[in-house]
């Protein structure tokens, strides 16, 4: 399994963005487009909401060593 790579997982959601809006594409194909979505846009929100909690962390850090 390929480890998830955040600035590629935009690119692609970019990608089915412009493919949703733009294209003649069938209901099945949209679907299938949407679903990759949904989960690319999940896995992005993860990996923010864990690069903010690292960021909190290193900065409590930070604050604590200032003493």
């Amino acid at each position: 399994m390929e480890k998830f790579n955040y600035e590629k997982a935009v690119n692609r959601l970019e990608e089915i963005a412009h493919k949703l809006e733009n294209s003649e594409l069938s209901l099945e194909e949209m679907m299938k487009l949407y679903e990759e979505g949904t989960s690319l846009a999940a896995k992005c929100s993860k990996a923010l909401d864990e690069a903010e909690l690292k960021i909190t962390s290193f900065s409590l850090k930070g604050e604590q060593g200032d003493d």
